[in-house]
Parts: C-alpha cells; structure tokens; sequence
C-alpha cells in the first residue's frame, strides 16, 4: 500500500496482529511506549513506487502509535530513538535497522547495521552508532502528529484515558528502498519490493541499543528468547504489504487425499 509520510493511517499497511500491551515500556516514559489494541493499530509500514514519489525513487517507511507526545505543551517533539529491524532472509535475526534517532542533540534519520551480537533475541540485539545512510528530514520523509482516529481509523485517539486524556501520537518515517536494497546486497542479502521478510519494531532512550519498548513483547527488553519465541516479529508479508495467503483449506484436503491414495497404492 502507497502512502505519504503524513497520510491517514488507512493508506498504511496495518500490521495485524501484531498490536502492542498497554504501559509495558522499560523507562517509566509514556512518550516512547508503543501502543495498539484491536482496530487501533499501534504498527504500520509502507512502500511507495517511484512513480508515486516525487523525488523518482521508491521509499520504504514505518509508523508506530505512542503513548504520549514528547517534550513539552511548547516544544512537542519526538526526543528519543525509534527502531525498525528486518529480517529480510528470514533467519530469524535482523539484518537492517531503518530509524530515527532524536536522542540528546542528535537529530538523524537513516539506515543502520546492526550491532556485532547474533541480533536473534531483545538481549543480543543493538544498532550501530553511525548510519550506513543518513537523511536531512523534511516534511516528505518525517511526521510526528496527534492521532485522528476519524480520519485515521480505528476508535479512539487515546488508549488509556485513564492515566491523562491526551492524544495518543504517531511517528512516520520514509527512507529510499533502493539504499536498504544496497546495504543488504552488501551483506550478500538479495530483496526486491515482492520480496518476503520481518519486522521488529522498538524504541530507545539511546543512539545504538533498544532499552524501552518491543512491539508485540510484553516489556521482554533484555530477554535472551529469539525474535521469534517472543512473538515480537511481525506476520511475513512483501515489502509491497502482501501477506502470504492462507492456505486453501479446500486445496488442503485434496492434497490430503491423493497422499493417503498414493500411501494405500504403495501398500498394495
């Protein structure tokens, strides 16, 4: 699905089932906890075609639901670093980061190497210091706004009310496909926009590490249980946002049937 950085949430691909449990995050800071449940989806990604993209190239982003907005009532902003991990040979380890990093005084959005640990599992998982490729961010590639589920979707702008009714926050990024394509062809990783992969998403109140919340974990930041024991990967779908089909329960059964006929053949 194509969209712009600051589209409506129904011109994202959705995530599903892979929402996020409420007031989970390690910091006691609302403002980096990821948040989804039912309809309100807290984790989207999109691909958008050259030719739906202005500047000629093809882009890649995510968009992730929070908490709270950071900083303060005259400065709301972004002020922490958050994380997109693929696994794009679908091994069970992230092979790329696609993030944003607003920690301190940096001000960076890019594509990062992983760190050197097996990048498996929360606890041997950390991100470069320095980008692979770094972006000046505008308005066509960053967004941090309030959530408007009338015209985003969903039901509510605010998943707990209870604590202080605020809105709940949605921070976008896009980043050209073509420099992922190339770092990964580096690792010797071959992807095209139909290929198949994984994502994690978590956020950070550090540059190279992800100390705060997991998307689909409940809390989990320095587990040793992989990505996948922990549930924390997304569905397998294309970079273009095609899931892979549900078997046909239909084909399933005659599958069934001409195994078990050539099984009673052999016997005979």
């Amino acid at each position: 699905m194509s969209a712009t950085v600051s589209a409506p949430s129904g011109e994202w691909t959705a995530l599903l089932g892979n929402y996020d449990f409420l007031e989970d995050q390690q910091t006691g800071l609302a403002e980096g906890d990821i948040v989804g449940i039912g309809e309100d989806y807290g984790f989207f990604v999109t691909y958008n075609s050259a030719k739906a993209d202005v500047s000629g190239q093809a882009t890649f982003g995510f968009r992730l639901r929070f908490d709270a907005a950071g900083g303060n009532s005259n400065d709301v902003r972004f002020n922490r670093a958050a994380w997109l991990g693929i696994d794009a040979d679908r091994n069970g380890s992230v092979d790329v980061f696609v993030g944003v990093n607003m920690t301190g005084r940096s001000n960076i959005l890019g594509i990062y190497s992983p760190g050197t640990g097996a990048n498996n599992s929360p606890g041997s998982t950390s991100v470069s210091s320095t980008p692979y490729r770094s972006y000046t961010m505008g308005g066509s590639n960053y967004n941090y706004r309030p959530v408007n589920y009338l015209a985003d979707g969903g039901t509510t702008n605010d998943l707990t009310p209870g604590k202080k009714v605020d809105p709940d926050y949605y921070l976008s990024v896009l980043v050209p496909f073509a420099d992922i394509v190339t770092f990964l062809a580096e690792k010797s990783i071959s992807v095209t926009s139909e290929s198949y992969v994984n994502y994690v998403a978590a956020t950070s109140t550090q540059g190279n590490k992800i100390n705060q919340d997991i998307s689909g974990v409940n809390a989990g930041i320095n587990s040793k249980e992989t990505w996948e024991q922990l549930g924390a990967f997304s569905p397998t779908l294309t970079i273009e946002g095609t899931m892979i089909p549900e078997p046909d329960s239909a084909w399933l059964g005659l599958l069934g049937m001409m195994l078990l006929f050539r099984r009673q053949r052999a016997k005979a």
